[in-house]
Protein backbone atom coordinates (compact mmCIF):
# COMPACT_ATOMS: atom_id res chain seq x y z
CA UNK A 1 0.00 0.00 0.00
CA UNK A 2 1.33 3.40 -0.99
CA UNK A 3 1.20 5.96 1.83
CA UNK A 4 3.09 8.91 3.33
CA UNK A 5 5.98 6.69 4.36
CA UNK A 6 6.52 5.10 0.95
CA UNK A 7 10.01 5.83 -0.42
CA UNK A 8 9.88 8.23 -3.37
CA UNK A 9 11.88 8.14 -6.59
CA UNK A 10 12.00 10.86 -9.23
CA UNK A 11 12.83 9.76 -12.75
CA UNK A 12 14.19 12.73 -14.67
CA UNK A 13 16.71 15.26 -13.44
CA UNK A 14 15.79 18.21 -15.65
CA UNK A 15 14.19 21.46 -14.56
CA UNK A 16 10.90 20.05 -13.25
CA UNK A 17 12.41 16.92 -11.72
CA UNK A 18 15.07 18.98 -9.96
CA UNK A 19 12.56 21.50 -8.62
CA UNK A 20 10.27 18.73 -7.37
CA UNK A 21 13.20 16.98 -5.68
CA UNK A 22 14.23 20.12 -3.81
CA UNK A 23 10.64 20.88 -2.84
CA UNK A 24 9.89 17.35 -1.60
CA UNK A 25 13.04 17.32 0.48
CA UNK A 26 12.22 20.65 2.10
CA UNK A 27 8.68 19.40 2.83
CA UNK A 28 10.08 16.40 4.69
CA UNK A 29 8.76 13.85 2.23
CA UNK A 30 10.70 10.55 1.99
CA UNK A 31 12.59 11.22 -1.24
CA UNK A 32 14.99 8.31 -1.54
CA UNK A 33 16.56 8.49 -4.98
CA UNK A 34 16.73 10.35 -8.27
CA UNK A 35 17.45 8.75 -11.62
CA UNK A 36 17.81 9.80 -15.22
CA UNK A 37 18.52 8.37 -18.63
CA UNK A 38 21.80 10.25 -18.28
CA UNK A 39 23.36 9.09 -15.03
CA UNK A 40 25.63 12.13 -14.75
CA UNK A 41 22.63 14.48 -14.47
CA UNK A 42 21.15 12.36 -11.69
CA UNK A 43 24.50 12.36 -9.89
CA UNK A 44 24.74 16.13 -10.19
CA UNK A 45 21.23 16.58 -8.76
CA UNK A 46 21.83 14.12 -5.91
CA UNK A 47 24.90 16.11 -4.86
CA UNK A 48 22.55 19.01 -4.07
CA UNK A 49 20.16 16.85 -2.03
CA UNK A 50 21.23 15.76 1.47
CA UNK A 51 20.68 12.05 2.15
CA UNK A 52 19.30 11.43 -1.36
CA UNK A 53 21.12 9.09 -3.71
CA UNK A 54 21.33 8.72 -7.46
CA UNK A 55 20.70 5.37 -9.08
CA UNK A 56 20.00 3.67 -12.36
CA UNK A 57 16.40 3.97 -13.55
CA UNK A 58 15.45 0.31 -13.02
CA UNK A 59 17.00 0.31 -9.57
CA UNK A 60 15.13 3.49 -8.62
CA UNK A 61 11.80 1.97 -9.68
CA UNK A 62 12.48 -1.32 -7.92
CA UNK A 63 13.32 0.33 -4.61
CA UNK A 64 10.49 2.86 -4.46
CA UNK A 65 6.82 2.86 -3.63
CA UNK A 66 5.95 6.18 -5.26
CA UNK A 67 7.60 7.02 -8.59
CA UNK A 68 7.30 10.46 -10.17
CA UNK A 69 8.01 10.66 -13.91
CA UNK A 70 9.56 14.04 -14.74
CA UNK A 71 10.26 13.05 -18.33
CA UNK A 72 9.05 14.38 -21.71
CA UNK A 73 5.42 13.70 -22.58
CA UNK A 74 6.27 11.89 -25.79
CA UNK A 75 8.29 9.18 -24.03
CA UNK A 76 6.04 8.49 -21.03
CA UNK A 77 4.00 5.72 -22.66
CA UNK A 78 7.02 3.86 -23.98
CA UNK A 79 8.99 4.38 -20.75
CA UNK A 80 6.24 2.86 -18.61
CA UNK A 81 5.96 -0.07 -21.00
CA UNK A 82 9.68 -0.79 -20.76
CA UNK A 83 9.75 -1.23 -16.97
CA UNK A 84 8.28 -3.59 -14.42
CA UNK A 85 5.71 -2.41 -11.89
CA UNK A 86 4.21 -3.92 -8.75
CA UNK A 87 0.79 -3.81 -7.08
CA UNK A 88 2.31 -2.04 -4.05
CA UNK A 89 3.59 0.85 -6.20
CA UNK A 90 2.21 4.08 -7.62
CA UNK A 91 3.53 5.79 -10.74
CA UNK A 92 2.69 9.47 -11.26
CA UNK A 93 3.37 11.57 -14.33
CA UNK A 94 3.65 15.35 -14.22
CA UNK A 95 2.14 16.06 -17.64
CA UNK A 96 -0.72 18.45 -18.22
CA UNK A 97 -1.55 17.08 -21.64
CA UNK A 98 -1.73 13.34 -20.96
CA UNK A 99 -4.36 11.32 -19.15
CA UNK A 100 -3.79 8.25 -17.01
CA UNK A 101 -4.04 5.99 -20.04
CA UNK A 102 -0.40 6.87 -20.70
CA UNK A 103 0.40 4.78 -17.62
CA UNK A 104 -1.60 1.72 -18.74
CA UNK A 105 1.30 -0.78 -18.53
CA UNK A 106 1.65 0.07 -14.85
CA UNK A 107 -2.06 -0.28 -14.09
CA UNK A 108 -2.09 -3.60 -15.95
CA UNK A 109 0.41 -4.77 -13.34
CA UNK A 110 -2.04 -3.53 -10.64
CA UNK A 111 0.06 -0.48 -9.73
CA UNK A 112 -1.75 2.77 -9.00
CA UNK A 113 -1.55 5.53 -11.61
CA UNK A 114 -1.76 9.26 -11.08
CA UNK A 115 -1.04 12.71 -12.38
CA UNK A 116 0.27 15.73 -10.49
CA UNK A 117 0.54 18.67 -12.88
CA UNK A 118 2.02 21.91 -11.52
CA UNK A 119 0.75 25.03 -13.26
CA UNK A 120 4.13 26.68 -13.14
CA UNK A 121 7.12 27.46 -15.29
CA UNK A 122 10.49 25.96 -14.41
CA UNK A 123 13.16 28.07 -16.12
CA UNK A 124 16.73 27.06 -16.72
CA UNK A 125 19.29 28.24 -14.16
CA UNK A 126 17.20 28.27 -10.96
CA UNK A 127 19.14 27.98 -7.72
CA UNK A 128 17.99 25.19 -5.35
CA UNK A 129 16.19 27.78 -3.23
CA UNK A 130 14.44 29.27 -6.25
CA UNK A 131 13.51 25.80 -7.52
CA UNK A 132 11.94 24.89 -4.17
CA UNK A 133 9.95 28.11 -4.15
CA UNK A 134 8.40 27.41 -7.57
CA UNK A 135 5.66 25.33 -5.92
CA UNK A 136 4.65 27.93 -3.34
CA UNK A 137 1.24 29.42 -3.98
CA UNK A 138 0.63 27.69 -7.31
CA UNK A 139 -2.18 25.38 -8.42
CA UNK A 140 -1.59 21.70 -9.20
CA UNK A 141 -3.97 19.50 -11.13
CA UNK A 142 -4.46 16.04 -9.62
CA UNK A 143 -5.91 12.89 -11.09
CA UNK A 144 -5.75 9.51 -9.35
CA UNK A 145 -7.95 6.95 -7.69
CA UNK A 146 -7.86 6.61 -3.92
CA UNK A 147 -5.76 6.36 -1.87
CA UNK A 148 -3.29 7.91 -4.31
CA UNK A 149 -5.44 10.96 -5.04
CA UNK A 150 -5.51 12.03 -1.41
CA UNK A 151 -1.79 11.34 -1.06
CA UNK A 152 -0.98 13.59 -4.04
CA UNK A 153 -3.22 16.31 -2.64
CA UNK A 154 -1.40 16.16 0.69
CA UNK A 155 1.99 16.27 -1.05
CA UNK A 156 0.94 19.36 -3.00
CA UNK A 157 -0.30 20.94 0.22
CA UNK A 158 3.08 20.29 1.86
CA UNK A 159 4.78 21.94 -1.10
CA UNK A 160 2.69 25.08 -0.55
CA UNK A 161 0.38 24.52 -3.53
CA UNK A 162 -3.38 24.19 -3.83
CA UNK A 163 -5.01 21.46 -5.89
CA UNK A 164 -7.92 20.91 -8.24
CA UNK A 165 -9.10 17.68 -9.84
CA UNK A 166 -8.55 16.74 -13.48
CA UNK A 167 -10.93 13.80 -13.81
CA UNK A 168 -13.21 14.04 -16.85
CA UNK A 169 -11.75 17.19 -18.37
CA UNK A 170 -10.45 17.75 -21.91
CA UNK A 171 -6.73 17.51 -21.24
CA UNK A 172 -5.71 19.09 -24.55
CA UNK A 173 -7.81 22.22 -23.95
CA UNK A 174 -6.65 22.40 -20.33
CA UNK A 175 -3.00 22.19 -21.34
CA UNK A 176 -3.54 24.75 -24.10
CA UNK A 177 -4.88 27.16 -21.46
CA UNK A 178 -1.60 26.81 -19.57
CA UNK A 179 0.38 27.39 -22.77
CA UNK A 180 -1.48 30.65 -23.42
CA UNK A 181 -0.25 32.15 -20.14
CA UNK A 182 3.26 30.70 -20.19
CA UNK A 183 4.77 29.93 -23.60
CA UNK A 184 2.61 32.47 -25.39
CA UNK A 185 3.65 35.25 -23.02
CA UNK A 186 7.19 34.60 -24.19
CA UNK A 187 5.87 34.67 -27.75
CA UNK A 188 4.27 38.05 -27.01
CA UNK A 189 7.64 39.37 -25.86
CA UNK A 190 9.19 38.09 -29.10
CA UNK A 191 6.48 39.95 -31.05
CA UNK A 192 6.91 43.07 -28.91
CA UNK A 193 10.63 43.03 -29.61
CA UNK A 194 9.92 42.94 -33.33
CA UNK A 195 7.56 45.93 -33.02
CA UNK A 196 10.13 47.75 -30.86
CA UNK A 197 12.74 47.25 -33.55
CA UNK A 198 10.27 48.24 -36.28
CA UNK A 199 9.80 51.53 -34.43
CA UNK A 200 13.52 52.21 -34.82
CA UNK A 201 14.62 51.27 -31.30
CA UNK A 202 17.47 48.82 -30.54
CA UNK A 203 16.14 45.28 -30.17
CA UNK A 204 18.70 44.65 -27.45
CA UNK A 205 16.92 47.16 -25.19
CA UNK A 206 13.42 45.76 -25.64
CA UNK A 207 13.37 43.14 -22.90
CA UNK A 208 14.76 45.38 -20.17
CA UNK A 209 12.45 48.22 -21.18
CA UNK A 210 9.25 46.19 -21.55
CA UNK A 211 9.67 43.64 -18.73
CA UNK A 212 8.51 45.99 -15.93
CA UNK A 213 5.30 46.55 -17.89
CA UNK A 214 4.89 42.80 -18.27
CA UNK A 215 5.46 42.03 -14.59
CA UNK A 216 3.12 44.83 -13.46
CA UNK A 217 0.41 43.45 -15.74
CA UNK A 218 0.92 39.91 -14.43
CA UNK A 219 0.69 41.14 -10.84
CA UNK A 220 -2.54 42.99 -11.62
CA UNK A 221 -4.04 39.90 -13.29
CA UNK A 222 -3.27 37.86 -10.17
CA UNK A 223 -5.13 40.24 -7.88
CA UNK A 224 -7.87 41.94 -9.93
CA UNK A 225 -10.70 41.04 -12.27
CA UNK A 226 -9.43 40.93 -15.85
CA UNK A 227 -11.49 43.92 -16.94
CA UNK A 228 -9.95 45.98 -14.14
CA UNK A 229 -6.41 45.14 -15.21
CA UNK A 230 -6.84 46.35 -18.77
CA UNK A 231 -5.37 49.68 -19.85
CA UNK A 232 -4.58 51.08 -23.29
CA UNK A 233 -6.57 51.86 -26.42
CA UNK A 234 -9.06 48.97 -26.31
CA UNK A 235 -9.93 49.78 -22.70
CA UNK A 236 -10.41 53.43 -23.66
CA UNK A 237 -12.27 52.64 -26.86
CA UNK A 238 -9.64 54.60 -28.78
CA UNK A 239 -10.35 53.43 -32.31
CA UNK A 240 -8.04 55.95 -33.97
CA UNK A 241 -5.03 54.82 -31.94
CA UNK A 242 -5.67 51.18 -32.78
CA UNK A 243 -6.00 52.12 -36.46
CA UNK A 244 -2.62 53.88 -36.28
CA UNK A 245 -1.07 50.83 -34.60
CA UNK A 246 -2.31 48.56 -37.36
CA UNK A 247 -1.01 50.96 -39.99
CA UNK A 248 2.37 51.11 -38.27
CA UNK A 249 2.63 47.33 -38.35
CA UNK A 250 1.88 47.14 -42.10
CA UNK A 251 5.55 46.31 -42.94
CA UNK A 252 5.15 43.11 -40.88
CA UNK A 253 1.75 41.63 -41.91
CA UNK A 254 1.99 38.63 -39.58
CA UNK A 255 2.78 40.92 -36.64
CA UNK A 256 -0.12 43.17 -37.59
CA UNK A 257 -2.47 40.17 -37.71
CA UNK A 258 -1.25 38.96 -34.31
CA UNK A 259 -1.92 42.40 -32.82
CA UNK A 260 -5.41 42.43 -34.32
CA UNK A 261 -6.32 38.93 -33.14
CA UNK A 262 -5.11 39.54 -29.59
CA UNK A 263 -6.89 42.88 -29.39
CA UNK A 264 -10.08 41.20 -30.63
CA UNK A 265 -9.90 38.79 -27.68
CA UNK A 266 -10.15 41.79 -25.34
CA UNK A 267 -13.60 42.53 -26.74
CA UNK A 268 -14.81 39.42 -24.89
CA UNK A 269 -14.50 41.46 -21.70
CA UNK A 270 -17.38 43.68 -20.56
CA UNK A 271 -15.60 46.97 -21.22
CA UNK A 272 -18.67 49.12 -20.76
CA UNK A 273 -18.29 50.96 -24.06
CA UNK A 274 -21.40 52.46 -25.68
CA UNK A 275 -22.57 50.98 -29.00
CA UNK A 276 -21.04 53.84 -30.98
CA UNK A 277 -17.62 52.70 -29.71
CA UNK A 278 -18.18 48.94 -29.58
CA UNK A 279 -19.32 48.77 -33.19
CA UNK A 280 -16.28 50.49 -34.77
CA UNK A 281 -13.92 48.56 -32.46
CA UNK A 282 -15.42 45.23 -33.46
CA UNK A 283 -15.42 46.16 -37.14
CA UNK A 284 -11.78 47.26 -37.01
CA UNK A 285 -10.49 44.24 -35.09
CA UNK A 286 -12.52 41.62 -36.89
CA UNK A 287 -11.80 42.77 -40.44
CA UNK A 288 -8.74 42.09 -42.54
CA UNK A 289 -8.07 45.77 -43.20
CA UNK A 290 -8.71 48.91 -41.16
Amino acid sequence: MVDRSSPIAIIGAGRLGSALAHALLRAGRPLDTVASAHRETADALAEQLPFVGASEVAEAIEGSGLVFLAIPDDVIRSFVGEHRWRPDQAVVHLSGGLGLDALAPATEAAALAGCLHPLQTFPRGDSPAAARARFEGIACGVEAAEPLGSLLESIADDLGARTFRLEGIDRAAYHAAAVFVSNDVVASMVAATRAWELAGLPAADARASLSPLLTATAAAIASLELVDTLTGPVARGDVDTIRRHLAGLEPQPDLRELYRRLAAELLRLDLGHPPEVTGPLAALLNSDRP
